[in-house]
């Protein structure tokens, strides 16, 4: 398979994801995705077979911008590997900051913004969501904080 075949066959089960976590954000689908590691499993997977056959190059290299920049020179197949890492991660992010804000009582609202941001610039989206946590801890009405797990005693013999 082609690089360019298998980027959109990566890009579209993601964009989907951040679809329903901005648009659908209770939905059964979104829920799935929410709790299920498929698609970052799947990705974790290409994104290692396409990144072991550069590992020798990438040994040691990350002590400088010149060794950074030379990583993916003349290797189209590393700088789909990066993409796949950014996919992977953000995505990732992304679910946390849905199910952390759903599970503290945050107005989507307010975290569609953080999503957006999350999806298009990564580390900024999670920054803007602190942000949101911060505020909605001194404006929200305290989220009651969820029950905990009961323990069954167990069986003495």
């Amino acid at each position: 398979m082609n690089d360019e075949l298998l980027l959109r066959l990566l890009n579209l089960p993601v964009l989907f994801g951040w679809a329903v976590m901005v648009f659908a954000p209770r939905a059964r689908v979104t829920r799935w995705w929410l709790e299920s590691d498929v698609l970052p499993l799947v990705i974790g997977g290409v994104y290692l077979v396409k990144v072991v056959p550069y590992l020798p190059a990438l040994l040691g290299e990350f002590d400088t911008l010149e060794h950074i920049h030379r990583i993916s020179e003349g290797r189209p197949g590393m700088v789909l590997a990066g993409w796949i890492h950014y996919l992977a991660f953000d995505f990732l992010v992304g679910r946390v900051i849905l199910a952390d804000a759903q599970r503290r009582g945050i107005p989507h609202l307010l975290v569609v913004p953080c999503l957006v941001l999350t999806f298009l610039l990564g580390p900024s989206g999670y920054l803007a969501y602190a942000g949101v946590r911060l505020v909605s801890r001194r404006f929200l009405p305290a989220v009651a904080p969820l029950p905990p797990v009961a323990v069954e005693p167990s069986a003495s013999r």
